[in-house]
């Protein structure tokens, strides 16, 4: 009588952690959550985890497109930067070159964000043209996330694997948000990744 009592019981309880197992584990964003708190753990607890080449507070004076700024710093005045991990759609170049799409919104809405404030910035590297990748970060909030998430940069692999896991999926993740809700970039048919269109166009900066 026990053990048929036992086995009534030990059998719902099973289903019900299959169950859960199997809502939880067949769900691509648990799955994705799950494995970017172990890569952040991991790094956190590492001796060897990423530190920042230099960090300090800038001033942005200009914004040249919806991935670069000119910023002053205390021992050096307009020094150009690019945001890390993000690629904005290509501007104007003069009267005869068309940029592309949502290009002007980016660097509107870079500049919206952060110009002419003191920002917390940290250079994590240099990309191929010797310019200082960077994370700007405003009131707690980091700008290159907030672009991504508006639709209105992509995410690059290029740029990306020299930041920090933790801030490395939050600009990730703003472009999944972007993605899915098909803001800025993301609602075009015949969207063209930037460095697709600087290499048809012969280097457009």
């Amino acid at each position: 009588m026990f053990k048929l009592l036992r086995k009534c019981l030990i059998l719902p309880c099973l289903a019900i952690v299959c169950a859960i197992g199997y809502h939880y584990l067949g769900n691509a964003d648990y799955r994705r959550r799950m494995s970017q708190t172990a890569e952040e753990l991991k790094e956190e607890f590492d001796s060897g985890k990423k530190n920042f080449p230099w960090t300090g507070t800038a001033v942005v004076v200009e914004v040249m497109k919806g991935d670069r700024v000119k910023v002053d710093l205390e021992m050096s005045p307009k020094v150009l930067v690019r945001l890390a991990a993000i690629d904005a759609p290509e501007l104007p170049r003069e009267h005869f070159h068309k940029g592309q799409p949502f290009a002007e919104e980016s660097r509107d809405y870079l500049a919206h964000l952060v110009k002419g404030r003191a920002v917390d910035m940290a250079i994590v590297g240099t990309d191929a043209a010797k310019t200082p990748l960077v994370l700007i970060t405003v009131d707690g909030e980091l700008v290159n996330a907030r672009i991504a998430e508006a639709g209105l940069a992509e995410v690059t692999e290029e740029t990306s694997g020299m930041i920090p896991a933790k801030q490395r999926h939050r600009i990730q993740n703003g472009e999944l948000s972007a993605q899915r809700s098909k803001r800025g970039i993301w609602g075009l048919t015949n969207y063209v990744r930037p460095v697709e269109f600087r290499i048809r166009n012969k280097g457009v900066l």
